[in-house]
């Protein structure tokens, strides 16, 4: 029976720490003198007040308990597809929480690689990865709960960050876009940043290279961040707030993490193209009955959710 854990919690730290426990704790994943490797979602340069970035406070929560077993390294490593990834870590807070830690922070997109073969790949049959994600001992994968009216952006997809690729287009902005946001998206020169190199084989076929991907990278941890959660562009294009809901969702299943979290809002998992490429490849646990789901009630965040988005007029 694969295990997943959901905690709704204010107290971020605690949160963390009870969603982790729940899974078996931390010392079930991280050993004394290991290297670790925690990977957030910063593929924009935005606060993650916004909805759209992996919480600092979760991550720093993290790292309090890897230190607590004494590994020999701890990383924070991004390799962010709409920004430079400097500038998102400048940005999101990552550059205090590292000095104030001792932490290193690691630029994917700029990282020495090593070619991987993908096996059985369907849409990938090499991939350059960062050495720092293949020398690591422990991978803990940190993505932000976002969802979107049909699709959701969790810890599979969260992986595409894990490989290089950060590009710069040549277009300039647009009349009508926001202003307030165009330095999390774009050069001072108004130059847009896209996905180039691995992340752009990832994208020519999402689904299959997303699961190719998968199958190479495999994180022993993956905490999905719901402290801000976020309905689709709303928080970026609108007034109304994010959704505040204080949850944290944990499991070494990453396949069985996204499928629980879908369940916030009635989204089926087998809908969504990469979750279904996951399933039918075997990546892991899709069925709701071989998945025990402990903590805080998944009904009371699902009502929780819905009351949200009705209050947003999204629903």
């Amino acid at each position: 029976m694969t295990v997943v854990s959901i905690i709704q919690n204010a107290n971020v730290d605690l949160a963390v720490k009870e969603a982790i426990d729940l899974v078996g704790g931390i010392e079930r994943f991280i050993h004394p003198n290991e290297k670790v490797v925690i990977k957030p979602n910063l593929v924009l340069a935005l606060p993650s007040d916004t909805g759209m970035t992996t919480d600092p406070r979760v991550i720093q929560a993290i790292i309090e308990l890897c230190r607590s077993v004494n590994p020999s390294d701890v990383i924070i490593a991004e390799g962010s597809g709409g920004i430079d990834t400097k500038i998102a870590f400048d940005r999101c807070g990552y550059s205090k929480l590292a000095s104030r830690w001792g932490v290193k922070l690691v630029d994917l997109n700029k990282s020495e690689t090593t070619m991987v073969d993908v096996p059985e790949g369907r849409a990938l049959q090499v991939l350059n990865v960062p050495n720092v994600i293949i020398e690591s001992d422990v991978l803990i994968n940190v993505p932000k709960l976002k969802f979107f009216e049909r699709w959701a952006s969790l810890s599979i997809k969260n992986l595409i960050g894990a490989v290089p690729g950060k590009g710069e287009y040549s277009q300039t902005l647009s009349p009508d876009f926001p202003l307030k946001l165009s330095g999390a998206y774009c050069t001072p020169e108004g130059r847009f940043f896209g996905p180039r190199g691995e992340k752009k084989k990832v994208h020519e076929d999402l689904a299959e290279g997303l699961v190719d991907l998968n199958m190479i990278i495999k994180p022993s941890l993956n905490l999905i961040d719901g402290i801000i959660a976020c309905y689709g562009d709303r928080p970026l294009r609108t007034k109304e707030k994010p959704i505040e809901l204080n949850t944290i969702l944990a499991g070494e299943d990453p396949l069985a993490v996204d499928c629980v979290a879908t369940k916030i809002s009635e989204l089926n998992p087998l809908d969504i193209p990469y979750m279904k490429c996951a399933a039918e490849r075997g990546l892991g646990e899709s069925d709701y009955n071989r998945i025990q789901v402990l903590g805080t009630p998944l009904l009371k965040i699902a009502k929780a959710w819905k009351t949200e988005l009705t209050n947003l007029n999204c629903i």
